[in-house]
């Protein structure tokens, strides 16, 4: 697993907090929100979105390449339980000729 590296000032958020408070009230079951909660989420939103792409970096960088596909991070959501939860999301890729197939197959039931 990647470790993560704050290298952001303390107090300060890189997520504009309007659109996160907006986001939260989109929760019905919320009815106030502080200013304190909405920079907590902001926060643990930046952890995870940093942690989610340094591990698919780390699959981008077992096929030698420094850029991130998507397919890498296909692979950091398959291959780690922590995120299970976005297998819906992100399913994995498949190519053309499985798809192709699965139709043919399909049709001829």
């Amino acid at each position: 697993m990647v470790t993560f590296e704050s290298h952001s000032q303390p107090g300060v958020s890189t997520l504009p907090a309007a659109r996160v408070r907006r986001i939260i009230k989109e929760d019905k079951d919320i009815f106030a929100c502080g200013a304190d909660s909405i920079f907590l989420v902001s926060r643990a939103t930046e952890y995870f979105i940093d942690s989610l792409v340094r591990e698919g970096y780390e699959f981008a960088r077992f096929d030698k390449r420094k850029t991130v596909q998507y397919k890498d991070m296909a692979k950091a959501v398959q291959s780690i339980e922590q995120y299970d939860f976005l297998s819906d999301i992100i399913p994995p890729t498949v190519t053309l000729k499985k798809t192709s197939a699965a139709a043919d197959k399909d049709s001829n039931e």
